[in-house]
């Protein structure tokens, strides 16, 4: 053996924990090196998270508000919902209509359904229309077209007449052709 490895040897055998130091301060160096030279990276990969935890932070902050929102989107929707028309109930469509007429102390002459139009399939709601002709006051008349367009259905005018002839006074008669948003 080479007489100069032997003495290193003999050295390291004399001074173990010294030995041990040592190989741990070389392993040490040589890792810090290999790290150091990956610093950009693991800079750059440290700012990405810290981003990342802060938007992360940001939603839970949110998250209660956007529950909150979406409970009302649903409310809205289930509101929306339960005041369509169903287009096959003629007898509580047609209620609807004499409700406004008890309500107003107006007289419904004619109330007639319309044939539908086809629907097309993006189509959320059907239209369901109908013509009606209602006399009365001035007051009476207009009361009862306030209480169609606040009334809980959703009704669009198309059409609309007023007229007085041939009625006594102060009569008046609108007529009125409207579409009610229905259940596709």
């Amino acid at each position: 053996m080479n007489p100069q490895l032997a003495a290193f040897l003999a050295l390291l055998r004399r001074f173990p924990l010294a030995s041990a130091c040592v190989l741990v301060l070389i392993l040490s160096g040589v890792s810090a090196w290999f790290l150091w030279q990956d610093i950009d990276a693991q800079e750059v990969a440290r700012e990405d998270r810290a981003k990342e935890g802060e938007a992360m932070l940001d939603l839970l902050v949110g998250g209660s508000t956007q529950r909150q929102e979406l409970a009302a989107a649903r409310e809205a929707a289930r509101r929306i919902e339960d005041n369509l028309v169903v287009e096959s109930n003629l007898a509580e469509n047609k209620g609807y209509f004499y409700k406004f007429e008890d309500q107003t102390k107006s007289h419904l002459v004619e109330l007639h359904p319309q044939a539908s139009p086809a629907a097309g399939e993006t189509a959320l709601f059907k239209r369901v229309p109908y013509t009606l002709r209602v006399t009365g006051t001035y007051e009476q008349v207009a009361a009862f077209l306030l209480a169609l367009e606040t009334g809980p259905r959703f009704a669009s005018i198309t059409a609309f007449t007023f007229s007085n002839r041939g009625l006594e006074g102060s009569g008046l008669s609108l007529d009125l052709t409207l579409d009610l948003l229905g259940k596709k």
